[in-house]
């Protein structure tokens, strides 16, 4: 297993929710409990998301109380992130999807794929909103580093 850097959870104020989950969810990967792994992510991919509409003062009637699909989509309406970013969250959503709904299991391949696109998008969050400079695992990634308006 490549190995991901989740140091700067610790140093960001917006992903302290998810920081006690990381070693839940490597846990879960080393025991080769793939869909519990992806599972555990996309929930807190879920609690992330619905931070960041509550955050951005995007509740409303239409998105209160809805599912993970209705808050990216929210999030991708009012283009607070760039589209490579939003990708991510389309990703886990759709990878937590399978693992719960469906009879496939994860394969390894495809839960270091997860972990690392989870990595990335908390790396981007970190960064955005805590003004860190934490370092992506896809090298594709690299120039994301879009800063985060402050009114």
């Amino acid at each position: 297993m490549k190995e991901f850097n989740f140091d700067f959870v610790k140093k960001s104020h917006l992903l302290e929710k998810v920081n006690p989950q990381i070693s839940k969810i490597f846990n879960f990967y080393k025991n080769k409990q793939y869909n519990e792994m992806v599972f555990n992510i996309r929930r807190d991919v879920e609690k992330l998301a619905t931070l960041l509409v509550e955050q951005a003062h995007l509740v409303s009637d239409e998105n209160r109380g809805f599912g993970l699909s209705e808050k990216i989509k929210t999030l991708r309406q009012n283009a607070i992130y760039p589209a490579t970013i939003m990708r991510l969250f389309d990703r886990l959503r759709t990878y937590g999807s399978i693992a719960v709904h469906s009879s496939m299991n994860i394969d390894e391949y495809t839960a270091q794929l997860a972990l690392q696109n989870y990595h990335d998008l908390l790396v981007f969050l970190a960064n955005y909103h805590d003004g860190l400079n934490a370092r992506y695992a896809d090298i594709l990634l690299k120039r994301v580093q879009r800063k985060k308006v402050t009114a």
